[in-house]
């Protein structure tokens, strides 16, 4: 198998705000991940929203960007961006307050001396304007993500029948097992709420968005969410997204490769940016691939870059 670096997974933000302990694995070049509360297990993330608030709080020689989007649910990722990843300041300066993105990046959490709270944001590596049809394919697929989580979580010791129904995957289950070793106790009833709102908004349905503030540069902790009893989240998904077959994903990105190939090559996270609003996620993409590379049809013309053969 090819080496490539973490997937991006799709988050929404009142999860990767709340998913507060560190955690390295005891093996070489291992990443920090943060572990959510329902199991995510993050280190590079793909984000979606509308670029709230961008500040420059460093100097034009030095610049030091924070930013903040709102995700579909109207809750909030903070971005920081300087010069250890001035790719990802670049971009950001680029763009304007109300526009729609797409975001890889990399998940930071930090703890002041003086206080009990952590304080989660998302360093980008490559952020880009997108459509709001883009972003709300992508809010589909990081819901169906979540559900899942939510449906291993209900099963996880309780019935192994409908812990395998859940489909997750190896790095989906060991931050499962991680989260219940972190998180003794938590409120599954809570991202319930969050995913039966999100994907209500999605649907078109009537859920208030909450009114903005203006952005101090500063962070804020994830909101509580009240308990809600979700019956037909399953039914949602299906209304608003339909699942393509593997031959029909693996022609899309061959398509998307082809079609954003300048002649060296795609970049991975440029190309799983892109391909997120086909509804494939980071694992997926992973998967189609090598299938791809095994059957010579792509090859890597330097790491991490896709070409068709």
């Amino acid at each position: 198998m090819a080496q490539r670096r973490e997937p991006g997974v799709l988050v929404l933000a009142k999860e990767l705000s709340a998913a507060i302990v560190k955690h390295v694995e005891d093996r070489e070049y291992s990443p920090t991940y943060l572990i959510s509360e329902i199991g995510g297990k993050l280190s590079r993330v793909l984000i979606g929203g509308v670029l709230d608030q961008i500040e420059n709080r460093g100097s034009e020689d030095d610049p030091f960007y924070t930013a903040r989007v709102i995700d579909p649910n109207g809750d909030f990722y903070y971005l920081q961006a300087g010069q250890y990843n001035p790719e990802g300041a670049t971009a950001l300066s680029k763009l304007e307050i109300g526009v729609p993105v797409l975001c890889v990046g990399k998940v930071r959490a930090r703890t002041p001396e003086d206080s009990e709270r952590t304080y989660v944001s998302v360093q980008p590596e490559s952020i880009r304007a997108a459509s709001m049809d883009e972003v709300n394919h992508w809010a589909i697929k990081a819901c169906d993500t979540l559900m899942r989580r939510i449906n291993a979580n209900k099963a996880f010791g309780e019935d192994d029948e409908a812990l395998k129904k859940a489909n997750l995957t190896g790095r989906e289950m060991d931050g499962l097992e991680l989260s219940k070793d972190f998180y003794p106790t938590i409120a599954v009833e809570n991202y319930q709420a969050l995913l039966y709102d999100c994907l209500t908004r999605l649907a078109g349905g009537d859920v208030a968005m909450p009114e903005t503030t203006n952005f101090t540069g500063e962070f804020e902790p994830a909101a509580k969410t009240e308990p809600k009893v979700v019956e037909k989240t399953e039914e949602i998904i299906e209304e608003v997204a339909e699942p393509a077959s593997g031959d029909d994903n693996e022609a899309k990105v061959l398509a998307k490769i082809k079609k954003m190939d300048e002649g060296d090559g795609i970049y991975y996270d440029d190309l799983g940016i892109a391909i997120s609003v086909e509804g494939i996620d980071g694992p997926m993409l992973d998967e189609i691939l090598d299938s791809l590379t095994d059957q010579g049809r792509i090859f890597q013309p330097r790491f991490n870059h896709y070409k068709e053969a």
